[in-house]
């Protein structure tokens, strides 16, 4: 290739001025203010939540004990709270269809694992607003919330489990101790999954995160 071939022409560099000129952005509201309320809520409460039950579990606290498993319960409660707030949410705005799975989600699972191998430069299209792996990996959050909110409720006060007609047969089937083993293997899978929820969040697309903070995505729209 000849040198003369790689310089660009003042001409050319003025059309694209001109192109870009041409473009207006816009602002797309992505996260509505009761979505945001609920994931810093969460985040928040759910953070603690796990600090304070591994403290529990494996260290010795700089705060007494019963700080600590008083902030253990409170954030507990909290979590589960936000979550069937979020619930309500869904069902009443209509957003729980971003959350269904269908046939067509099973489809795209394919080549959504090749993208995250890097072996697909693009992300198969979305049907709804999450793909198949964010909508498997919510429905798993929101089950482990609601067991580890009842195997806590079992392990919270062994007289009200013992006396109350709800949980009685419970108890007397669920051992403590596998209560206690099934939370630890859960807060781990949170652990995981948070980790990678952050990683994929900063990597695929920054303004979908900042926009977590504002609730909007500026975009470029073509006249």
């Amino acid at each position: 290739m000849r040198y003369s071939e790689g310089i660009r022409e003042p001409r050319d560099i003025l059309a694209e001025d001109k192109q870009r000129t041409s473009d207006t952005c816009v602002n797309i509201l992505v996260y509505p203010l009761p979505i945001r309320i609920f994931h810093w809520v969460l985040v928040f409460s759910l953070s603690l939540t796990i600090i304070s039950g591994i403290i529990i579990s494996f260290t010795y606290p700089l705060l007494t004990m019963r700080t600590v498993r008083f902030i253990h319960v409170s954030m507990g409660f909290i979590v589960l709270a936000i979550t069937l707030y979020r619930l309500g949410y869904g069902f009443l705005s209509g957003d729980y269809k971003n959350f269904s799975i269908k046939l067509e989600d099973f489809k795209t699972f394919p080549e959504l694992v090749k993208y995250y191998l890097f072996l697909r430069e693009d992300p198969p299209p979305l049907r709804t607003k999450y793909n198949i792996g964010q909508k498997f990996t919510m429905f798993s959050w929101l089950m482990g919330v609601f067991y580890l909110a009842f195997a806590g409720i079992m392990l919270l006060n062994a007289s009200f489990v013992s006396k109350g007609p709800a949980f009685f047969p419970l108890a007397r089937f669920i051992l403590p101790q596998q209560i206690r083993v099934t939370k630890f293997f859960l807060t781990i899978y949170f652990i995981i999954t948070i980790i990678l929820h952050i990683y994929l969040a900063h990597t695929e697309d920054i303004a979908k995160t900042q926009s977590m903070f504002t609730g909007w995505v500026r975009v470029l729209r073509k006249k």
